[in-house]
């Protein structure tokens, strides 16, 4: 069995730009039901969209895939990873560790574009 993915905002970015190869993989998975979606990739992509027909574009598309939602102990979990990156002298946006935290914890394989995910202790990510 393939593991659920969290698809992150630079793949919905791709996927909805046409990006072939991203819509393979993504509309493979979606047959399967394997794709998710954390709030913060959520409110990325709406505040991407330029016009109200992008906007219900992407509200009619995004609606159907199932959302992780954060618990407190997630929040917790992304500060003390991103502290300790700091620590270590790396920055990541607190919304990418965020969403690695939810895939952590769910046992998900995170498809990025992103190269800074490789930075995240025990992320597992989905290569493209």
């Amino acid at each position: 069995m393939k593991p659920p993915i969290m698809a992150d905002t630079s793949v919905w970015i791709e996927y909805f730009r046409g990006n072939n190869t991203i819509i393979s993989i993504i509309e493979d998975a979606l047959d399967e039901d394997r794709v998710y979606i954390a709030g913060p990739i959520l409110s990325e992509l709406i505040q991407g969209v330029r016009t109200d027909n992008e906007y219900d574009l992407l509200m009619s598309c995004i609606g159907a895939i199932p959302c992780i939602d954060c618990e407190y102990g997630d929040w917790i979990n992304a500060g003390s990873s991103s502290r300790s990156l700091r620590k270590k002298g790396t920055t990541i946006p607190l919304t990418d560790v965020l969403i690695s935290t939810l895939a952590i914890r769910y046992d998900m394989k995170v498809l990025t574009l992103d190269k800074h995910f490789i930075g995240i202790e025990d992320v597992k990510l989905l290569e493209i």
